[in-house]
């Protein structure tokens, strides 16, 4: 058996407790590193907002090219009468939804414009009293692809009224059931200058890279930790 030298111990692992901090060595290390990735997806993701944020917005028109994550672009139509309500989202603690309108463009299909945060009744009993602007409209804001990796618990879409539903998150396809009209994957967010908003405050990533670093620390602190305890637990003294 491997001994210390120098030391009146013996290190003899115990092949059970060896497999099992194997295991948990091999998990932490993994969620470790994961948060690095993490952390830096979160770094490119805000410096390219950053960097798009000071461009001129581009015209954008029914059959050009997607735009990317982030990018200003300007659209013209007109706003559909339909209201949806995404719900959950916070601004100052307070609880509320984003107001999300469906425009209308030149080939009939919908890209939905965020409005912005509206609070909410903290019953949901009584919704909030959208309004929303007729005739052509010419807007400008950012694109944004939401995230297809959120978890569900209830219905993703709640038909509220006529004209008016609370989703939990963007599903393009079950909007287009409610709308009977086909959505572009990407939404606006509404330009703060932009009139017809409500708040408009919106974090680039809802973690920031730090909090990533920190619980990266944390991981590869507990399988440290671990890897430690098995080889304290493991000594023996020599007989």
């Amino acid at each position: 058996m491997p001994s210390l030298t120098g030391f009146n111990v013996r290190f003899i692992p115990n092949w059970r407790m060896s497999i099992l901090t194997l295991f948990a060595l091999t998990l932490f290390m993994r969620l470790g590193f994961w948060q690095l990735e993490r952390a830096h997806e979160k770094k490119q993701m805000i410096a390219m907002q950053t960097a798009l944020a000071s461009t001129k917005p581009l015209l954008w028109q029914p059959g050009d090219k997607f735009p990317v994550q982030y990018q200003q672009i300007k659209v013209q139509g007109h706003f559909l009468a339909k209201i949806l309500l995404l719900d959950n989202q916070h601004h100052e603690h307070q609880f509320g939804y984003h107001v999300l309108s469906p425009l209308i463009l030149s080939d009939n299909q919908v890209v939905l414009i965020d409005r912005g945060w509206v609070k909410g009744d903290s019953t949901r009993q009584v919704l909030p009293d959208i309004d929303t602007p007729n005739g052509f409209i010419h807007l400008t804001g950012s694109s944004y692809y939401p995230s297809d990796k959120n978890w569900l618990l209830g219905d993703l879409l709640e038909k509220k009224q006529v004209d008016l539903a609370v989703v939990e998150l963007v599903d393009a396809k079950k909007i287009e059931q409610f709308l009977h009209k086909a959505v572009y994957p990407f939404i606006i967010r509404l330009d703060k200058n932009e009139a017809h908003g409500y708040v408009r405050e919106w974090a680039t990533v809802a973690m920031n890279p730090q909090r990533h670093y920190a619980y990266a620390f944390q991981w590869f602190a507990m399988a440290l930790t671990i890897f430690i305890l098995f080889i304290v637990l493991n000594l023996k003294k020599k007989t």
